[in-house]
């Protein structure tokens, strides 16, 4: 394992309950490992979730974006690593690869903002600066993630209610659930996909239900979910990296 204040890694193995009907590991699985990979990094630098909270900073995700050579399977030993990148305005930039037996099979751009817990106002990254993680530099406009603007006559596909085990400990949906809401939307045309990207817009909770719509366009199947509030995220899936 290795551990610097720009850099983390650490190895994992896939268990037979991420691994989903086609095989392979699902969306959602990535998700959670990137998310805990993160988690790992910040704590063992002392930046616990609960240690932000106390000096007023709280990390929200607003994107990530996947880009598939393979999915890993069952059993398949992976060591999954993290680089903190550079910023933009108040976007902050991490890179996760998934490489198994020194081939990367998957790479995660993710997006993430600081707020104050306490009034959700916006924070500039300077928040994380000062305990020397993130790059004190503006990341190129080819390297950052695009907001998505989806046409708004996609058709319907059906409603996500939000439920109890759908929440994190903030009591929102979890991030890493949107994954099994993409992947339970998608087409069976593409569900090999080698690309995919999630943006997401607004927090849902207990009692809101995800209008989902989506449909295809220039060979990409895009996604939006509408709770009561407007939009809730966005996504894009192909099946070419």
């Amino acid at each position: 394992m290795q551990i610097t204040g720009d850099y983390f890694e650490r190895p994992v193995r896939v268990e037979s309950y991420q691994i989903g009907a086609s095989g392979h590991i699902r969306l959602s699985a990535l998700l959670r490992m990137e998310q805990e990979t993160g988690d790992e990094h910040m704590d063992a630098l002392g930046l616990s979730y609960e240690k932000l909270i106390e000096d007023g900073v709280a990390i929200l995700l607003t994107a990530n974006r996947v880009q598939v050579k393979r999915l890993p399977v069952r059993n398949e030993k992976l060591i999954v690593s993290t680089r903190t990148r550079g910023t933009f305005g108040v976007q902050m930039f991490r890179d996760f690869l998934f490489r198994s037996a020194g081939e990367v099979l998957v790479q995660i751009r993710q997006v993430t903002v600081c707020v104050d817990p306490a009034t959700h106002k916006l924070l500039r990254p300077e928040a994380l600066y000062r305990y020397g993680i993130f790059k004190r530099e503006t990341l190129p406009r080819e390297d950052r993630v695009p907001r998505m603007h989806p046409p708004e006559n996609l058709p319907f596909l059906g409603d996500r209610p939000i439920r109890y085990s759908d929440l994190d400990m903030n009591r929102h949906l979890t991030n890493t659930i949107y994954g099994d809401i993409v992947e339970d939307f998608l087409p069976d045309t593409f569900r090999d996909y080698h690309f995919a990207q999630i943006n997401y817009v607004a927090e849902s909770r207990l009692g809101d239900s995800l209008h989902i719509s989506g449909g295809e366009k220039a060979g990409q199947f895009l996604l939006v979910g509408k709770n009561q509030k407007g939009i809730g995220f966005t996504a894009l899936v192909s099946t070419k990296a």
